[in-house]
């Protein structure tokens, strides 16, 4: 098999460019050099320099691809450190998986050991593949090459197109090593608690360039186009929930595990709220902690205030339970260590009384810490990037959810079986919006505690993937049955 390794130059500092050059050579695998006009070319034995006017990685790729003929195209930035006998490893896979359209690996993040989680179906941009990707060239050739108009997304679209046609395999050894992102960086992506590449990790899409962020919802709709997975906007008027005369407007859900610190501030929050025609069912999870004692306690102060024992802890269970005890027309959701602002309801009920078609609300909202200040570094979270189609993308809507509760019964509720801890509300925001709008309310009506403590800290970041990457493929699914494509 012939196999080489391509190292790009568009935008990179020459001791990157060094410091990958001085690695590959030790491999002894035959390296492409890839650079513009204007870019330096260091030499080295078994390595081609090649200039071109590429403007974009796509380019480059193509170039390598028609001037040097290969099976395996290894494609490395600079600043990478491969190590020895790591590219073995890739051409090892290629011969043992004839079949594969993409090869990628574990790496070394300075001294830390990164076991990267690369699923086929998962839909972002996001996640980590790492930064050395394997190509056959049967593969590239297969979809038609690289897209060479694209400036900040070649290689997303490219693992949605080759991730349509062969396997993805995942080498589990170490075969290179790349630097530590900077402090700050670092600092941002753990505020909110998601895992994937970029500054604020997960949720980096919140924050992206316009330019940037319409090119990569473009990818994903053609993705979804492909697939036969495109909605168009719904058009169905919801049917409400039948209200009783003394019954409450609305039903707020609090389920809370261990969180007798936050409880209280949680429902004060909804409390102090201009709309006072609510109920606040406060579902406990088998809390080890006085949060059923708390709960009570607050029970016994306000007529509004219901209990309910859950004997274990899952969420999605938590949150049927309360949906099934609430008298509301609407059900919203607060988490235990959450908080709503003053016109949280008036808010939210009030869109969805006046938009017959809009089977969920979602607003605006604010980070605090522990202490309840605001994070300004953060600013007031839109997620207006929201939309039937790019939801299958970015991993959430936002907060604050309100739900017409007939809407929630329609599909069953929460799904506690395949999503009984996490990703159970992204779930069914996928399955609303497949039938009735999901509407974005512009107020900030929801205060986002971050702290150590918080279960999305908590969680591991390989159980956030492969719930989401689940609830998309699912959706994927369920909208080429309503397109009436078969398979």
């Amino acid at each position: 098999m012939k196999a080489f390794a391509i190292l790009t130059a568009i935008g990179a500092a020459p001791e990157q460019v060094v410091q990958s050059l001085m690695a590959l050579q030790r491999t002894h695998t035959p390296t492409i050099y890839l650079h513009r006009p204007e870019d330096s070319a260091p030499q080295g034995p078994d390595t081609r320099s090649i200039q071109c006017e590429c403007k974009t990685l796509g380019q480059m790729l193509k170039n390598a691809r028609t001037s040097v003929p290969a099976d395996l195209y290894l494609w490395i930035p600079p600043g990478v450190a491969v190590q020895p006998d790591g590219l073995d490893h890739f051409v090892e896979a290629c011969k043992k998986h004839p079949d594969a359209s993409l090869i990628v690996s574990n790496y070394k993040l300075n001294d830390r050991e990164v076991a990267i989680h690369p699923f086929k179906a998962d839909l972002t941009e996001r996640e980590d593949f790492g930064a050395v990707w394997g190509i056959p060239a049967k593969a590239l050739d297969q979809v038609g090459g690289p897209n060479l108009d694209l400036k900040h997304t070649t290689f997303y679209d490219l693992r949605l197109k080759l991730a349509e046609i062969g396997e993805l395999v995942h080498v589990e050894e170490t075969t290179y090593a790349v630097q530590e992102p900077g402090e700050e960086e670092a600092s941002k992506s753990s505020a909110l608690f998601y895992p994937g590449r970029g500054a604020y990790g997960g949720f980096s899409y919140l924050f992206m360039d316009p330019e940037e962020e319409k090119e990569t919802e473009q990818v994903l709709y053609d993705c979804l186009k492909r697939r036969g997975a495109w909605l168009d906007e719904r058009d169905t008027i919801v049917d409400p929930a039948p209200r009783g005369e003394d019954d409450p407007i609305v039903s707020v859900v609090i389920p809370v595990h261990n969180r007798a610190k936050f409880l209280p501030l949680a429902v004060e929050s909804v409390k102090r709220g201009t709309m006072q025609d609510f109920e606040i069912i406060i579902v406990d999870n088998a809390s080890s902690d006085n949060s059923l004692q708390v709960a009570e306690e607050l029970a016994a102060k306000d007529s509004r205030i219901r209990v309910i024992a859950n004997d274990v802890n899952l969420i999605a269970r938590a949150l049927n339970m309360g949906v099934k005890a609430a008298r509301g027309t609407y059900i919203s959701q607060l988490d235990s260590d959450d908080e709503y602002t003053a016109n949280t309801l008036e808010d939210m009920v009030g869109h969805l009384e006046a938009h017959p078609k809009c089977g969920l609300a979602i607003s605006y909202y604010e980070l605090m810490d522990e202490k309840g200040t605001t994070l300004e570094d953060f600013g007031i979270i839109k997620h207006l990037e929201y939309n039937i189609n790019n939801i299958m993308r970015v991993d959430g809507a936002g907060a604050v959810r309100t739900w017409h509760k007939s809407v929630i019964l329609e599909f069953g509720g929460f799904n506690d079986e395949d999503f009984p801890n996490y990703g159970e509300d992204y779930d069914l925001v996928l399955k609303v919006g497949e039938k009735y709008n999901v509407d974005r309310v512009h107020s900030v009506c929801y205060r986002y505690r971050r702290h150590p403590g918080n279960t999305d800290a908590l969680r591991r970041p390989i159980d956030k993937i492969r719930a989401k990457t689940f609830a998309r493929s699912e959706a994927v699914k369920r909208r080429r049955a309503i397109n009436g494509v078969e398979g």
